[in-house]
């Protein structure tokens, strides 16, 4: 297992996050592709067979396969009828395959277990359990456009937990002419029908070497769509995370740093990345019931220990609507 939090294949995710710096054995999670011989394309049956690939062996190089592209960089092209077709049973496969994690793990690159796990072979990966628990299987297709470097990219709209709702690209390349999934352009803007609120969500260090989480209000009453803007705050100096759970009943909130505590009765509900100071990143939550929940850093500080563990965490309280009944 990795030291510092890591997107499993809920992003291929992201919600399969595991965190050993949160001391204990709390899953997030991830998301992926799938990927076929481009004249054997995945097409997949009415009965939704999984059709496994070919194991990638190694780490890719340039000769293997097609170097990953941000969508904002690479110059990206509305793809014709039949890539799209091509790209959508890709999708279509990956959900087939969704609760077989060794067909899944057929399906895509090293680089991509490398980017989001820093794994160095997809064996490895696979024997961590990065192919598992996977939230994708309900995902939605958006557009697919084609790159100046021969890959495809095609947008994935899914839950990633109950509540975070999340959009991102899928960036596909060819690998001895078949489609694998090699990395995830994330953090897509996500739109989503009903009632929205939005809190502003600071990251800070403080001058003291502490850290903090500085909504910019306490609470919010409950609505259909609640949007946490994660704000890693232009004076930082760190990469920092927002991570949203709700513990049980009466759980001290320092008990998440706690490898004692039964992390199975902690509730996540959702987690973004903002590594760069000065950018925030949208955390989308549907329908969050009304309740207290803790938002957390739980990415290391310079001596090793999660920045929840120096101040980097605070209560936030979802309120029910006039009339209603809060829930606990």
């Amino acid at each position: 297992m990795s030291d510092r939090p890591r997107l499993r294949m809920l992003s291929l995710a992201r919600m399969g996050l595991i965190t050993s710096s949160l001391v204990g054995s709390m899953a997030l999670g991830g998301g992926s592709l799938v990927a076929l011989a481009q004249d054997a394309s995945p097409a997949a049956s009415p009965a939704g067979d999984c059709v496994p690939g070919e194991m990638s062996t190694g780490m890719a190089t340039p000769a293997d396969l097609a170097s990953p592209v941000a969508a904002e960089s690479a110059g990206a092209t509305p793809a014709d009828d039949a890539t799209t077709s091509e790209a959508e049973a890709f999708v279509a496969n990956v959900k087939a395959c969704i609760t077989n994690a060794d067909a899944v793990a057929t399906l895509v690159t090293p680089n991509l277990v490398k980017e989001l796990g820093d794994y160095d072979s997809i064996d490895a990966a696979k024997a961590d359990g990065f192919f598992s628990d996977l939230p994708f299987g309900n995902a939605t297709t958006g557009a697919v456009n084609t790159y100046d470097d021969g890959s495809v990219g095609i947008v994935m709209n899914y839950n990633q937990t109950e509540y975070q709702y999340i959009s991102e690209e899928w960036l596909l390349v060819q690998e001895n002419g078949a489609l694998k999934l090699n990395d995830i352009n994330q953090g897509l803007p996500v739109s989503v029908d009903g009632d929205q609120a939005a809190v502003g969500i600071n990251l800070n260090e403080n001058a003291d070497g502490t850290y903090a989480i500085a909504p910019n209000a306490d609470s919010v009453v409950a609505t259909d769509v609640l949007i946490f803007q994660a704000i890693n705050t232009a004076t930082n100096k760190e990469a920092h995370e927002l991570v949203v759970v709700k513990l049980p009943e009466g759980m001290d909130p320092m008990a998440v740093l706690d490898p004692a505590t039964d992390f199975s009765k902690i509730e996540f509900i959702g987690q973004v990345s903002v590594p760069i100071p000065g950018e925030s990143v949208d955390m989308t939550l549907v329908n969050l019931p009304p309740g207290t929940y803790e938002l957390l850093c739980f990415f290391p500080g310079p001596d090793g220990s999660p920045h929840a563990a120096h101040g980097m965490m605070a209560s936030f309280e979802v309120t029910a609507p006039e009339g209603g009944t809060p829930t606990s």
